[in-house]
């Protein structure tokens, strides 16, 4: 069974609220998080102070097991790829990873991670093409455990279900550590299709979807409305590679920041247990109306709520909530026909904010389009496909505009409109 690392090639525009978290804390040395991965490149000038050190080994004799623990000079950590005591990275997906959790922050240079301070583990399974077997996976796991991480933090995903898997996973839960995991790239559902170790219903798992900067669940991320629970930021992530930085997208760069809000959390509490740091991260999540249905949170990662408590605001453009509502009766020809070049448009007077909410929404998906448009004519959204109770993009203003195009083969239903949603 192999596996891979979550990543794909690609700015943060979406925030997680670390800065007002750093104003409490930035981080504890105390907090060990390993990053099971590629490894780590502690010669990066953002990751060197922050890198875990066994003191045993450090202090102890070359070629020799000094504290006992069955490896051998693994002073940071060990690698499983190539089974030796330096877990250096050698494709630059874990050491991406680890600036997003600890790269060192206020130091004038690179980027600064969640985390200004901690300790990061370097559990290298997966090799220079970023690919590993699901067996050193397991030792992987197993290694972080007994050597004492409390948060490990997993950006890689494939293979069926297995038992011995799922056996290690559960005791790093039963040792009281917090298991993050990358949802997986595939732009399915982890509901119907579970992406492993991310679907493993183990109490200690968080698994996490990648949002974009608009906003949106990023078009690759798998999602699951009970078996992902929160996203992050995930689309051209800047972060630490050997010799410099690079911009890289994926779950795979969501879960660090996860992994490293669970790292915040636990240095500035410390007596909190694993399950209790990962019910305070989904607790605090803001609710984005783009996530509804797709995390069980049905919101993005906020590691300020998270740490510094209070109830994160609803979303503003979450049209549920509006209290406004005006029935409308606007309906396309039921079936809309071929060739169709239909404009509809409704106006709610002394409206700041409009958007319509479909009871039918029926059109060839991708080839049949509805787009709306708001007074100044500008582009707001496109709609295609099945999309019965759903709502129309949002504009601003007090008249939103629709334009039906068909082309010439298939086509469907059409739209019926029954409510506008507005603010004032």
């Amino acid at each position: 069974g192999s596996v891979d690392s979550n990543g794909m090639r690609g700015m943060k525009g979406v925030d997680i609220g670390a800065e007002k978290a750093w104003e409490k804390t930035t981080g504890s040395k105390k907090v060990v998080v390993a990053v099971i991965d590629t490894g780590i490149d502690f010669k990066i000038p953002d990751l060197t102070d922050n890198a875990w050190t066994n003191l045993a080994e450090l202090n102890g004799k070359p070629g020799v097991d000094d504290d006992g623990n069955g490896y051998v000079d693994d002073i940071h950590g060990y690698d499983f790829a190539n089974n030796d005591g330096d877990p250096t990275d050698d494709n630059g997906h874990g050491s991406h990873c680890s600036g997003t959790i600890g790269g060192r922050g206020d130091d004038g240079q690179g980027v600064a991670g969640v985390n200004w301070n901690v300790s990061l583990m370097a559990v290298k399974f997966l090799d220079s093409s970023g690919s590993g077997t699901l067996a050193n996976g397991i030792k992987a796991i197993d290694y972080a455990r007994k050597n004492g991480a409390n948060i490990l933090s997993n950006s890689w995903g494939g293979g069926g279900y297995m038992k011995t898997m799922f056996d290690s996973i559960e005791l790093t839960n039963k040792a009281g550590q917090l298991f993050v995991a990358a949802a997986g790239n595939d732009g399915a559902d982890n509901d119907a299709q579970p992406s492993y170790p991310a679907s493993y219903q183990i109490a200690n798992v968080i698994s996490v979807a990648a949002l974009d900067q608009r906003g949106q669940l990023a078009d690759f991320s798998n999602f699951g409305k009970n078996s992902v629970h929160v996203a992050a930021p995930g689309v051209d992530i800047y972060s630490t590679i050997p010799g410099g930085f690079e911009f890289l997208s994926g779950t795979s760069m969501a879960t660090p920041h996860v992994a490293g809000a669970a790292a915040l959390v636990l240095a500035d509490n410390p007596s909190l247990t694993a399950i209790e740091v990962k019910q305070r991260l989904l607790a605090s999540a803001r609710p984005l109306r783009s996530l509804a249905g797709k995390v069980s949170t049905g919101g993005l990662l906020d590691v300020s709520y998270a740490v510094l408590g209070g109830t994160p605001p609803q979303d503003p453009n979450d049209v549920t909530t509006w209290a406004n509502r005006q029935p409308q009766t606007v309906s396309s020809v039921h079936p809309y026909g071929d060739k169709k070049n239909d404009t509809f448009s409704v106006t709610i007077p002394g409206a700041t904010r409009l958007a319509l909410h479909f009871l039918r929404f029926d059109t060839e998906a991708n080839y049949d389009t509805v787009s709306f448009f708001n007074k100044a004519g500008e582009l707001l959204g496109t709609m295609s496909g099945a999309q019965d109770d759903s709502f129309s993009p949002i504009a601003d203003g007090d008249t939103i505009t629709m334009k039906l195009k068909s082309d010439e083969s298939v086509n469907g239903y059409g739209f019926d409109v029954d409510v506008a949603a507005f603010e004032n």
